[in-house]
């Protein structure tokens, strides 16, 4: 009995270390992250923080779902280095169906481990072109395009690919669909979603930055990395519509500032939303023609208020500004497969230009009623206007007049304050008034000095 009962109580033990191991290993986290519309610095960032997060978690598999157009070559880069330098497997999923992994999205699929996509998508056209969608020119071109062509190249053949149609797609923008990217080896499988991923890549080995991993995920839980909310606001200054809005309400700022010296918040906001907009102009298809037609169109509103045109050079800047809007993201020459095809929203267009009229008109106007108005300065038009006593006035103190306080002396008598007068002349910077409702005061008044 009592061996038996060493026996089974060493069982015990064994059993209860196994389990305790088991706990120890725990489910295997699969850390899910999304490249979705243009690579650029934000994108990277949130990239960066996912790969960095997956490592933290001792993630068992890392997977990035891909639909982009492509964007700026550093963003890119930064996306890559992450890539290549976890030691989490990673697996690139151009997804869902109809998605796309362009341009810099190449480079960005082929630095995973695992490259699947979905069906109904395609990935290429890679060739390196300027940040407004035209060529680069000359021997500049085919030094930048060499550079790019090398190395995905280099990454192709560090995760075992077709380096050669890689950098076909480089050279010659080629793409393709799902299913010839798998024949060209180009990509490693299909599947029709997350799950049948997970599946695919269950005991596949890969190489990571620490070595050999072979991948396990079965029975995973989930955990999708969403971007946080200042990187979702960051990351709208990139949206062509938002960068569009953001110029235009930087514009009228500024002018409203010009208009209105000293009022400082205008002039601020204006510069803010000015310098934001030009960020995100350099990750879109630019064509800055649009951009001189809306700063002309600035210029002819305040042209009209200078030279008193009443309207007919706000009409010519609105006419300039709806076309520098249209051709804002119209780049000259052939459409580019490697960048987004972008455009300002009709209800943005529409509000902006309304914005535009209406500022033109109300400046306008209130420059007009103010040419209009009497000045109050001048001795003459102060005789006869009348005011409010801000102190007794006994006989010295202080009035109100058009909005001015000014020192005063009343001719005769006693007021208190809040007691309307009539100013009968000024001397210097004294006005000489007499309460407003004084007998005979408009012959006093005509009779004064």
């Amino acid at each position: 009995m009592a061996a038996l009962a060493v026996v089974l109580v060493a069982l015990s033990a064994g059993l209860a270390a196994r389990d305790a191991a088991a706990a120890a290993q725990g489910t295997p986290v699969v850390v899910v992250g999304r490249l979705d519309g243009v690579v650029n610095p934000m994108a990277a960032q949130y990239v960066h923080r996912v790969v960095t997060t997956a490592a933290d978690q001792g993630a068992a598999l890392l997977v990035l779902t891909i639909d982009t157009p492509g964007g700026l070559d550093s963003s890119m880069r930064q996306m890559v280095q992450d890539l290549l330098n976890s030691s989490i497997p990673s697996v690139a999923y151009v997804a869902p169906s109809g998605a796309r992994a362009g341009s810099a999205g190449v480079f960005v699929a082929e630095a995973a481990n695992v490259l699947a996509m979905a069906p109904g998508t395609n990935i290429g056209a890679a060739h390196p072109i300027e940040g407004g969608g035209e060529d680069i020119p000359g021997d500049l071109r085919l030094k930048i395009t060499n550079d790019a062509a090398a190395y995905i190249a280099a990454i192709a053949k560090q995760r075992g690919r077709n380096d050669a149609w890689v950098q076909e797609a480089v050279r010659q923008s080629v793409s393709l669909d799902a299913d010839a990217a798998v024949e060209q080896h180009v990509a490693d499988l299909v599947a029709p979603d997350l799950t049948r991923v997970l599946i695919a890549v269950e005991g596949r080995t890969v190489t990571t930055a620490n070595g050999p991993v072979t991948i396990h995920v079965a029975g995973a839980e989930i955990r999708s990395i969403d971007p946080q909310p200042i990187e979702l606001v960051a990351q709208k200054v990139f949206d062509p519509t938002i960068a569009y809005l953001l110029m235009t309400i930087g514009l009228f700022a500024v002018l409203i500032e010009l208009f209105h010296p000293g009022a400082l918040l205008p002039g601020v906001a204006g510069v803010v939303c000015l310098v934001l907009s030009f960020v995100g102009f350099a990750a879109l298809p630019m064509n800055w023609g649009g951009v001189v037609l809306i700063v002309a169109a600035a210029a002819l509103f305040v042209l009209d208020i200078k030279a008193a045109a009443h309207g007919g050079l706000t009409v010519a800047g609105l006419i300039c500004f709806v076309f520098g809007s249209l051709l804002l993201y119209s780049p000259p020459g052939p459409p580019s497969p490697t960048l987004p095809d972008v455009s300002v929203g009709l209800p943005a267009l529409v509000a902006a230009s309304i914005v535009g009229a209406l500022f033109s008109l109300l400046v306008v106007r209130t420059a007009m009623r103010m040419a209009g108005r009497p000045p109050i300065t001048g001795s003459q038009r102060l005789s006869g206007a009348t005011g409010v006593a801000r102190s007794f006035l006994d006989p010295d103190g202080t009035v109100n007049v058009a909005g001015q306080v000014w020192s005063a002396r009343l001719r005769s008598g006693r007021v208190e304050p809040g007691q309307p007068i009539r100013v009968l002349s000024r001397k210097g910077l004294i006005l000489e008034v007499e309460p407003a409702n004084a007998v005979g005061s408009s012959e006093r008044n005509g009779a004064a000095p």
